[in-house]
C-alpha cells in the first residue's frame, strides 16, 4: 500500500510538471498600467516668477499676462513680459513686447522693442534693442543685434552688446558710434 501512495504522489507531481510545461506562465508579459505622460502643455494669466541661483540668490524676476508652455520643445512663450535681471546685484529692468523661456539651456531670449533700465549715480543708462538674449548660465545679457543705450549726457549705438553680470560691465562691438561726455562736478 505504500508503494502505491508513493507511486500515485509521483504521478501526481509529474502531471502537474507536465501541465506547467503545457501551459506557462510568462511573467514577463503581465500587463502593466498605462500611466499618462508627464510631459504637459500648460497656460498661466497673470504670472509672475521667481529664478534663484544655486546659492539661494534671487537671479530673475519676470512677469507677464500670458506664460504658454510647450512640453515638447520646452519652450514658455510669455506675451509683453517686464523682468528685473539680478534685482539684489547688476539690478537690470526691463521690458518687451515677447520672450522665450528655453529651459533646457536656461536662457530667456526677449525680442520686440525692448528696453533695458539700469540706474547709476547721476541717473539711469537706457538700452533699446529688438532682440536680447539673458544666459543664466553664463551671467551675461547680450543685445546680438543693433543697439542704443543712452546716459546722462552720453550715447552709445553698436551692433551688438554684451553686460557681464558678475562684473557688471558693458562691451559694445560692430560700427560702434557715440558721445560720451565727462560727469560734471561742480564746485
Amino acid at each position: 500500500m505504500k508503494a502505491r501512495v508513493l507511486l500515485a504522489a509521483v504521478g501526481a507531481l509529474v502531471l502537474v510538471f507536465l501541465v506547467r510545461w503545457q501551459f506557462p506562465d510568462d511573467r514577463s508579459n503581465r500587463i502593466t498600467p498605462n500611466l499618462p505622460d508627464p510631459r504637459f502643455d500648460y497656460t498661466l494669466t497673470d504670472f509672475q516668477a521667481r529664478f534663484h541661483d544655486e546659492n539661494g540668490q534671487l537671479e530673475l524676476l519676470l512677469s507677464g499676462p500670458r506664460l504658454e508652455h510647450d512640453a515638447t520643445s520646452r519652450i514658455a512663450t510669455i506675451q509683453s513680459p517686464d523682468f528685473h535681471i539680478q534685482p539684489q546685484a547688476a539690478n537690470w529692468l526691463g521690458h518687451a513686447e515677447q520672450g522665450l523661456l528655453l529651459r533646457d539651456v536656461d536662457e530667456l531670449v526677449l525680442e520686440g522693442s525692448i528696453v533695458l533700465e539700469h540706474p547709476i549715480p547721476d541717473g539711469q543708462l537706457t538700452i533699446r534693442t529688438e532682440r536680447l538674449r539673458h544666459s543664466i548660465g553664463q551671467r551675461t545679457i547680450e543685445a546680438p543685434e543693433r543697439a542704443v543705450m543712452r546716459g546722462p549726457d552720453s550715447f552709445i549705438q553698436a551692433g551688438r552688446v554684451v553686460i557681464r553680470l558678475d562684473d557688471d560691465t558693458l562691451e559694445f562691438f560692430d560700427n560702434v558710434q557715440g558721445e560720451l561726455l565727462p560727469r560734471r562736478t561742480d564746485p
